[in-house]
């Protein structure tokens, strides 16, 4: 029902001086891989003068008020009215969403778009009907240990909370995906605490993102220099022969190792650099912060490498 929003079918290509063949040889040179290119075979795709795409419409307001309106339906409250409202909404907004035909970019855009929709209604399901009644069902860890030096009462309900408590514990569940720090959080899918020493947190975290970095930059280095991989390139004319599925089997599969690099290396940048603002603050504890994936030593069945490292 949730799918991507639709793409223009026309793209323009206009001269620009951002991306230019000589620089990604230099990259691979920098790496030590100046053969790999002529290893796999792989066709340049940047001519002179280089290109970029004219962009479409983004539609800011309708994915701004979606991610709002994905906030508020997890306000603490027992009327299920209120959520059948916020929920219409949402329906209605992410309806609007796909019905925009000027997004641009399928890879960059429309299919992060479409995922992100998808993966909010299905959390906000999740949370809503899959577990106890909501939001009393829904307990943070450090809630229950201020009540407990404060001498409050340990059986306080989320949906008894004082107004700006409230909105945190909104924020907060709307965006703990993971459950880290709640009463809930899976005690076998998610990789050990890391220490509450914040120094060594911060400085073993950024050397992961310095590490992150290098691998984002080399994985997207490795598919610049293929044209399957490239929407730019491509028109609402062309054939399937112009595309991914054409390209011959000892060509394609050595994409599939740099891809899967290139993806769970990106959310690690994210992840090691939300990290270090929220812990180098002052706003978070390190012992919140594990690892984005698990060891790779842990995946030695399907159930492990799904459960406990991707």
């Amino acid at each position: 029902m949730f799918v991507a929003p639709r793409i223009c079918h026309t793209v323009t290509l206009v001269e620009s001086d951002d991306l230019n063949l000589t620089q990604i040889k230099k990259r691979f040179k920098w790496l030590g891989l100046v053969g790999l290119p002529q290893l796999l075979s792989l066709p340049p795709i940047l001519k002179d003068p280089p290109y970029t795409i004219a962009m479409g419409r983004y539609p800011w307001t309708e994915v701004i008020l979606f991610e709002v309106l994905h906030i508020i339906v997890l306000y603490p409250t027992r009327r299920s009215a209120y959520r059948v409202a916020i929920l219409a909404a949402m329906i209605y907004v992410s309806a609007q969403i796909y019905a925009t035909p000027e997004v641009t970019d399928p890879l960059t855009v429309t299919y992060t778009m479409g995922f992100g929709i998808a993966f909010h209604f299905v959390f906000t399901a999740y949370l809503l009907f899959a577990e106890g009644p909501f939001p009393d069902h829904w307990r943070r860890v450090r809630d229950e240990i201020h009540a407990k030096s404060d001498g409050g009462d340990l059986d306080e309900k989320p949906s008894n909370f004082p107004l700006t408590k409230k909105l945190w514990w909104m924020v907060d569940v709307a965006y703990c995906v993971r459950m880290v720090g709640w009463v809930q959080e899976p005690r076998n899918g998610i990789p050990p605490h890391p220490p509450p020493s914040r120094r060594t947190f911060l400085w073993k975290t950024f050397l992961k993102l310095i590490i992150n970095i290098i691998m984002v930059d080399f994985s997207t280095s490795v598919f610049a220099m293929s044209p399957a991989f490239d929407s730019r390139v491509h028109d609402s004319a062309d054939g399937p022969e112009t595309y991914f599925a054409a390209v011959p089997f000892l060509r394609r599969a050595p994409y599939i190792l740099p891809f899967g690099i290139m993806m769970g290396t990106s959310m690690g940048v994210m992840h090691n650099i939300a990290a270090l603002v929220c812990v180098g603050l002052g706003q978070s504890s390190p012992t919140l912060w594990p690892d984005m994936w698990g060891r790779w030593g842990d995946a030695y069945t399907v159930r492990k490498l799904w459960g406990c490292v991707c």
